[in-house]
This record gives C-alpha cells, structure tokens and sequence, in this order.
C-alpha cells in the first residue's frame, strides 16, 4: 500500500467514526467527543490532500495552500467551508469555552458530509 493510500484508509475510518459520534444525542460529553473525532480528520484530511497533491506532481506545505489546490483540482466544492473548518480547528487547539464548543460540534458535523465527498472525490479521480 501506498503512503497515499494509508492515509485514505485511515481518514476513511476516522470518518466513520465522526459520523457515528455525530449521530448520538447532544450530550456534552458527546459534543466533546464530535470536536475531538473532527480535530483528528481534519489534521488526517489535510495530509490526505497533501499527498494527492504530491502524486499530481504539485507541492503544498500548509493547509490553506493545499485546500486552495484541492478546490482546483476539484476534489472539494467549497473552498470557504474548508476554510471556515480550518480556522475551527485552530480554535479548539488553542482555547476551549462553551460557546466555543457549540458553534465548533455544529461544524464538526457540516464537515463528517464534506469529508465524505472529499473521499469520494479522491478515490474517483
């Protein structure tokens, strides 16, 4: 198996278990959790296009290059929800407050719907 294909194994199974935790009834304790599995593929997701990106013959070193590339090569449909996710995930990394929390568990279930079609879009290409 290829490096590539690690990484979309494993983001598929991240995946898999975001949408799970996003399914649960809204519970603290599962908000929490959702925020957690959605931090997890972003970061999973991001190396998923980086390497794409690579196999493409292109280069990108950060998340933002690699979501703009990745809006060009079609692989996702709107740029600003992966952006909006980005700065999502740089938020919990960095504080943690309830209000926080709330609008970041509402993202984090948006983004179980983007990744999938992420995925779908790489495996199809």
């Amino acid at each position: 198996m290829t490096k590539l294909q690690n990484l979309i194994k494993d983001l598929t199974n991240a995946s898999e278990r975001l949408r799970e935790a996003a399914r649960l009834k809204f519970t603290p304790i599962n908000r929490d959790a959702v925020i957690q599995r959605f931090e997890f593929c972003f970061e999973l997701s991001w190396k998923v296009l980086q390497e794409y990106i690579k196999d493409q013959g292109l280069d990108c070193k950060s998340p933002r290059n690699c979501l703009r590339i990745a809006a060009e090569l079609n692989l996702i449909t709107n740029l600003k929800n992966w952006f909006d996710y980005l700065e999502a995930r740089n938020l919990i990394a960095h504080t943690y407050n309830e209000s926080l929390s709330n609008r970041i568990y509402k993202k984090a279930v948006d983004f179980s719907i983007d990744v999938k079609e992420l995925l779908t879009n790489i495996e199809g290409s």
